[in-house]
């Protein structure tokens, strides 16, 4: 991909800090470091439209991918810590050494991203009461954004671009929806 990005590829990251706004908003009163995950991505998506918009290259084009790739392992990490619920600081443990090991094994990140996602589709369907095939299809949908836009993207970069990033943000939707309402019943169990 290019360091100049035509404008139209800010409009699905657009999307995505929209979507993510909405997400974290919802998750913050239940859940503070599964927000915080939630966060992550959409902090990449935000340095993407000031990228593109901007016209800028160089090193903001490094903190892009940076907080893509690695922010997006924080982020799943520590959302899973934030699902296990054993103690305060294991969210931002888990989403330390998630993209820790994203670093140090680059080539390991397509699976530790595969990984953490279907990990946390596994513990929304243990936390969930109702719904449990919805709520942990609803966490697994980010796996469905990225296998939906790869075979574009060797030809199609920009329809690539564009399906991925709509996608995600499809996802910040679903997780607000039907992961947050999993959060909240059990917040809400817990404290009566």
């Amino acid at each position: 991909m290019a360091d100049h990005l035509p404008l139209h590829y800010a409009l699905s990251e657009a999307l995505i800090v929209i979507a993510a706004i909405y997400a974290v908003a919802r998750t913050w009163p239940t859940n503070r470091w599964f927000a915080v995950g939630l966060a992550a991505a959409g902090v990449a998506a935000l340095v993407a439209i000031v990228r593109i918009a901007g016209g800028m290259t160089g090193d903001i084009v490094i903190l892009h991918e940076f907080l893509s790739r690695y922010g997006a392992l924080f982020g799943l990490g520590c959302m899973g810590g934030a699902m296990l619920g054993w103690k305060a600081w294991l969210p931002p443990l888990l989403g330390v050494v998630a993209a820790g090991l994203g670093m140090t094994f680059p080539a390991a990140t397509p699976l530790l991203l595969a990984g953490l996602i279907l990990g946390g589709a596994a513990l929304v369907y243990r936390r969930t009461m109702d719904q449990k095939f919805l709520a942990a299809g609803s966490f697994a949908f980010l796996l469905l954004a990225g296998l939906t836009s790869m075979p574009f993207r060797a030809e199609h970069p920009a329809l690539s671009w564009h399906i991925f990033h709509t996608l995600v943000a499809v996802w910040y939707g679903l997780v607000a929806t039907f992961v947050t309402e999993t959060l909240h019943s059990r917040s809400q169990g817990s404290s009566s």
